[in-house]
């Protein structure tokens, strides 16, 4: 399964310094990687204890 971060979203990862590498993203990537490979998830995260804002 493909996990896809909402860009046009209100969520906090779009304009995350982490967002992309960030230790939580890829731990959701991790345990839906078993799952479907032609499924696609799309989610919005807003709020995060690792949000930093990029400037």
């Amino acid at each position: 399964m493909k996990l896809q971060i909402n860009p046009r979203g209100n969520g906090a990862c779009p304009i995350c310094l982490h967002n992309g590498r960030c230790q939580l993203q890829m731990a959701l990537q991790d345990a839906l990687r078993e799952k479907e490979k032609n499924e696609e998830l799309e989610l919005v995260i807003y709020t995060c204890p690792r949000f930093k804002e990029k400037f």
